[in-house]
C-alpha cells in the first residue's frame, strides 16, 4: 500500500475531495496506463500537473445512445505545451468497499518484532534472486536474535537460507542466547527458536514485495508477523533528502499481506 501525503503530490490549497462518504473517493485503475500518463508528462518539458475526476459521454459499438463513463483527467501544462489525457478507471466504489480497502491498509496492531531486511544488504538479493526462481511462495521465519529463515519448495525441490545478525526492532527486543545452537542446522536452530516461542514462521508469497526495494531504495525495510500470524507486514522506511531529519515522514510504503488458512496448513 503506498501512501504519500497530499502535501508532497499537490501544491498547498489544490486538493479537494468531497464525498457523502467521509470526503473519500475510491476506484480502480490500471496502472500500466497511469504510468504511461506520468511518463507522458514528465517527458513533455511541463511544469505543472493537473488531475480531476469526470464523467465523458462515450460512444459504444451497438448502442445508439452514449455511455456515461469515469475518467482521470490529466492535464499537463507548461510554457508552450499543453496536454489533456483520459485515463479510464472503475466505477466508484461503494461505501462498503471503500470501508474494506480503508480497513486493508490501516495497520492497527504491529508485529511485536521486525527484521531489518535492507541490513542484509547483497546477500538477501542474491538469495532472493536465487528462490524466486523456484517459486512465488516462501516460508519465512524471523527470530528474535536478527536471524532471517527463508525456505522455497516446489515438486521435488526445497531451498532454504539463513541470514544471521540483522537488526531488530524494536531496539532493545531480548532473546535468550542458549536457545539456537549455532552448531545446528539452519533448519533445527529455527525450530528450537519456534519451541522456545523466540521466532515465528508463516508461508507468504513475499518475494515480489521485496523485489519492489530495488526500484524504490529504501532506507530500512523492516519484515514482521503479526502476533496472530494473520499477515505478514513490511514497511518501507525512507531518508528526508531535504532535511536534516531522519526520516522522511510524508511517504509511506508498506504491504500488509494476509495469512491464508491453507498457507498456515501447507507449513504445517
Amino acid at each position: 500500500m503506498v501512501e504519500p501525503s497530499k502535501d508532497v503530490l499537490f501544491e498547498p490549497g489544490t486538493f479537494n475531495v468531497q464525498s457523502r462518504h467521509h470526503n473519500l473517493i475510491a476506484f480502480s485503475v490500471d496502472v500500466g496506463l497511469l504510468l504511461k500518463v506520468l511518463r507522458s508528462a514528465s517527458g513533455n518539458d511541463t511544469e505543472r500537473l493537473e488531475v480531476k475526476l469526470v464523467q465523458k459521454s462515450v460512444a459504444m459499438p451497438g448502442q445508439e445512445e452514449p455511455v456515461q463513463m469515469p475518467f482521470m483527467s490529466f492535464t499537463a501544462r507548461g510554457t508552450s505545451v499543453c496536454i489533456v489525457q483520459d485515463l479510464p478507471i472503475s466505477k466508484p466504489f461503494t461505501p462498503s468497499e471503500i470501508d474494506r480497502v480503508a480497513a486493508a491498509k490501516s495497520v492497527t496492531q504491529y508485529a511485536p518484532v521486525y527484521l531489518d531486511l535492507s541490513s542484509g544488504g547483497p546477500r538477501l538479493q542474491a538469495v532472493i534472486e536465487r528462490l524466486k526462481s523456484i517459486g512465488p511462495v516462501l516460508r519465512l521465519g524471523i527470530c528474535k536474535n536478527g536471524d532471517l529463515h527463508i525456505q522455497v519448495s516446489a515438486t521435488n525441490v526445497m531451498l532454504g537460507a539463513q541470514l544471521q545478525g540483522l537488526s531488530v526492532m524494536p531496539p532493545g527486543t531480548t532473546f535468550d542466547p542458549a536457545v539456537v545452537d549455532r552448531a545446528a542446522t539452519a533448519e533445527e536452530q529455527l525450530q528450537a527458536a519456534l519451541d522456545a516461542g523466540e521466532a515465528t514462521s508463516v508461508v507468504k508469497h513475499i518475494a515480489k514485495v521485496l523485489g519492489v526495494s530495488q526500484l524504490s531504495t529504501p532506507h530500512q525495510i523492516l519484515c514482521g508477523i503479526s502476533s496472530n500470524k494473520g499477515h505478514v507486514h513490511v514497511m518501507f522506511i525512507f531518508r528526508d533528502p531535504t532535511t536534516t531529519a531522519a526520516f522522511d515522514d510524508s511517504l509511506e510504503l508498506g504491504f500488509k499481506l494476509p495469512i491464508r488458512a491453507d498457507e498456515d496448513e501447507d507449513e504445517e
